[in-house]
């Protein structure tokens, strides 16, 4: 069994600030509290806002992800360098500290740190303490899924070792183990969503050391546990907007500014600058400033996920951006080669077909023949449309007319069709102004409204479909699906 001891300890301070946050592990920060806060620096020290600015930069120069280092920082010291009359912070324990640097004796003597450094120079306090957690990292320990180190997940271990391979940080302990503690301050003071750690199995097969842990598994896959950093944007990149806790995520006058309107999720953003760091001393996410369709001014890392998205020129409507962006996500919507999404385009039944097998991932039954008398294989959208007819979504009269444009009733019922083991059943029959019940289309239209697709009121039956429309539609749909 490998020994897996570092050349330099970290003190096990207990966590420090905590105290002051209040939400769930599973909630994000509150905004409420970061407008108007005034930055206090330290004596002969830098400011919370330096302090959190230095391991952003350190974070981004080693290849650690910001979340991790602040945390850990936070974990050690409450990222405290100096003490209120500006002497060095020294734990009981010897640790150095924001980083809580931890020499033995036999280091001291061999001059491999500079002392009065760690202890005086913020900066190298933290470069060498981001050092130590690498050091780690490169450690016989086990790898989470493809150990990508963008990720917050893949730092599971190292975290730990930072603090020690001893019982103590065994997580089946309890919450007092560590790397939770960390992975706590991330979910709490970044804004990120971390699933609870699956279990892990840890060994103590040493007599002599009966504290010290060895891993029998080298490797595990956590479903759904690769959280990316959302600190490392930059300017011109896109992202869109998440949080696991509201359906919309605040925009900002400014960095820690008042709330000057709300995003729907999947709005998509380009940075224009940033990040800044909040200067409330509770939050470790930072902010950027952003624009996209009708929409700009700053919003906190913790609601973006960076994306390939595109922000089309010609979407006004945040809601139709907000629907366009959740299905190129998905693979299923594309804008056109100029750059465009023309979302007041009719929408072809063509387009609509490709665009639903990509959605339902239609599988083509065995031996399936095209029945359509107007498709030939060298037709357009010949093999979506042979999917669409095999499922019994499309051409019931024989035809499947590819270039003709669909109406509302028409998509209503091919919906209602595609989606029948999502919808629940129409629990009332809801009156529409211009669809009686009598009509062969209500049945199809009353299902979308009782399962919120499309609203009561004029429904417009007999109207094409325009593609933003059709959009918000599927958007809708696969929402409710996923959340089934």
């Amino acid at each position: 069994m490998k020994k897996l001891v570092s050349a330099v300890c970290v003190s096990s301070l207990i966590l420090g600030a905590c105290s002051q946050v209040t939400t769930s592990a599973q909630t994000m920060p509150s905004e409420a509290n970061n407008t108007g806060v005034e930055e206090v620096a330290e004596v002969n020290g830098p400011s919370i806002v330096e302090v959190k600015k230095l391991l952003w930069e350190v974070a981004v120069e080693k290849g650690i992800p910001p979340e991790i280092l602040k945390a850990v920082a936070q974990t050690e010291s409450a990222m405290k360098q100096f003490n209120a009359d500006g002497s060095p912070f020294i734990s009981p324990d010897g640790g150095i500290g924001l980083m809580q640097i931890t020499l033995t004796a036999a280091q001291i003597e061999q001059g491999l740190y500079d002392i009065e450094r760690l202890k005086t120079d913020t900066r190298y306090n933290i470069e060498v303490g981001a050092d130590i957690l690498l050091e780690k990292k490169s450690f016989d320990l086990p790898l989470i899924n493809e150990n990508d180190p963008t990720t917050i997940e893949s730092w599971y271990f190292a975290v730990m070792a930072y603090n020690g391979l001893s019982k103590r940080n065994d997580p089946q302990e309890g919450k007092s183990a560590y790397q939770e503690r960390v992975f706590d301050e991330i979910r709490n003071r970044s804004g990120l969503y971390l699933l609870e750690t699956p279990a892990v199995e840890i060994n103590y097969p040493d007599p002599d050391r009966p504290e010290l842990m060895s891993f029998p598994d080298k490797s595990y896959q956590w479903d759904e546990m690769s959280t990316q950093s959302t600190q490392l944007l930059s300017k011109g990149d896109t992202a869109y907007t998440y949080n696991h806790v509201y359906t919309y995520s605040n925009m900002r006058d400014a960095a820690d500014g008042e709330v000057s309107g709300k995003a729907l999720h999947y709005t998509p953003l380009q940075i224009v600058d940033g990040p800044f760091e909040s200067t409330n001393e509770a939050n470790h996410y930072v902010f950027y400033q952003v624009k996209g369709n009708g929409i700009e001014g700053f919003i906190s890392s913790g609601n973006l996920i960076k994306g390939d998205v595109m922000i089309f020129p010609d979407i006004e409507d945040p809601d139709t951006a907000a629907a366009v962006a959740f299905l190129q996500q998905r693979q299923i919507i594309n804008g056109y080669p100029d750059g465009t999404f023309k979302p007041t385009n009719q929408l072809t039944r063509g387009q609509a077909a490709a665009m639903l097998t990509r959605a339902l991932d239609l599988p083509l039954p065995d031996g399936y023949v095209m029945k359509a008398t107007d498709m030939s294989p060298d037709s357009d959208y010949y093999d979506e449309m042979l999917l669409m007819e095999a499922h019994g979504l499309m051409g019931k009269g024989g035809e499947l007319r590819p270039h003709e444009s669909l109406k509302r009733a028409q998509i209503a019922s091919i919906l209602a069709r595609a989606y029948d083991h999502v919808y629940g059943e129409a629990a009332t029959n809801i009156e529409f102004s211009d669809v009686n019940e009598a009509e062969e289309a209500y049945a199809s239209i009353n299902l979308l409204a009782n399962n919120d697709i499309v609203d009561a009121g004029a429904f417009r039956p007999w109207e094409n479909v325009t593609r933003a429309e059709f959009s918000l539609f599927v958007k809708l749909t696969i929402e409710k699906e996923e959340r089934k």
